[in-house]
């Protein structure tokens, strides 16, 4: 399983009195990462302060809105945190922050070494810092933090390979996103020729399913797995057998057939339900995929 981490002494010191969890990849595992969520309920939690704590790269990523005044060589800058914002910082550099609305964030806490290892399996040059603008929003680190929140809530009962698959994902979109890695560059060895390597596979399927009901962006997911937009629908299609939007669209069918047969919702509601624009959006899809209309289809499977 995972490696359960007690909540390490630099987080605890930094932020005394949140709660904090953490775990860490497997030891086998080539895209080493800790990860930790730190969060405070309560308003005036005040002053978070660390020195420097080792070498790699800290990455945080705000869950919720909250306000805060980054110090820089003392010098007060307001940063309000929202859903999704990150912030990159070295390990060894000195931090303080002002923290007066509840908090919630995750830290992604990489290695040089790790970095180096999966560069050299993306076949890219050697990474050597991680950096980006203040302020920046990055949905993909966002959602893969959050598909790690029930591993961090529980880890004994998390899957390892789960685990070391989000961590590899997360690497390798750091790498493209923060180390001045070029996309058209992308070469990933890590796919199978011609198609999705398996972990790339899983996160794609994680990453489409999360949220039926939300629009998922195509290039979110192909940033998730490090490839462009263009080669990620190709190697899904060829790994597949379908678009990405067709798989989606079949796996909101699948759902929609679930509750046709365990509720008595209107199929108006159950296109609601499963992410479809309306009731005739999903009697189209779902005559096309499994060759009755969605009231016909429950009728027959019912009695």
């Amino acid at each position: 399983m995972p490696a359960l981490l007690d909540a390490p002494s630099s987080l605890r010191n930094a932020y005394p009195g949140a709660a904090i969890q953490a775990i860490r990849t497997s030891p086998g595992c080539s895209a080493a990462l800790e990860i930790a969520r730190v969060g405070y309920a309560q308003p005036g939690f005040g002053t978070a302060r660390s020195q420097a704590d080792g070498d790699g790269f800290l990455l945080s990523v705000s869950l919720n809105r909250a306000q805060r005044i980054l110090y820089y060589a003392d010098e007060p800058r307001p940063m309000p945190l929202a859903p999704g914002v990150i912030t990159i910082r070295r390990a060894d550099e000195p931090y303080r922050a002002e923290l007066n609305s509840p908090f919630d964030f995750l830290y992604f806490r990489v290695a040089p070494e790790s970095l180096h290892r999966v560069s050299e399996d993306l076949g890219v040059s050697n990474v050597r810092t991680l950096s980006c603008p203040p302020g920046q929003s990055d949905p993909v680190l966002a959602q893969l933090g959050n598909a790690l929140l029930p591993a961090l809530a529980d880890p004994a009962r998390a899957d390892p390979l789960f685990v070391d698959q989000l961590a590899l994902a997360a690497q390798v979109h750091m790498i493209h996103a923060y180390g001045g890695v070029a996309a058209d560059s992308q070469a990933t060895p890590t796919a199978a020729r011609g198609g999705l390597a398996v972990w790339q596979e899983e996160m794609a399927k994680d990453m489409l399913t999360a949220d039926l009901l939300a629009d998922v962006s195509i290039s979110d997911v192909a940033q998730g797995c490090g490839l462009s937009r263009s080669y990620f629908i190709k190697a899904f299609r060829q790994t597949m057998g379908t678009t990405p939007h067709r798989w989606l669209l079949e796996c909101r069918v699948e759902r929609a057939k679930l509750l046709l047969l365990t509720s008595d919702c209107p199929v108006s509601d159950i296109a609601r339900d499963c992410g479809f624009s309306d009731q005739a959006h999903l009697t189209r899809v779902f005559a096309s995929v499994v060759g009755a209309p969605p009231a016909a289809w429950r009728r027959q499977n019912r009695n």
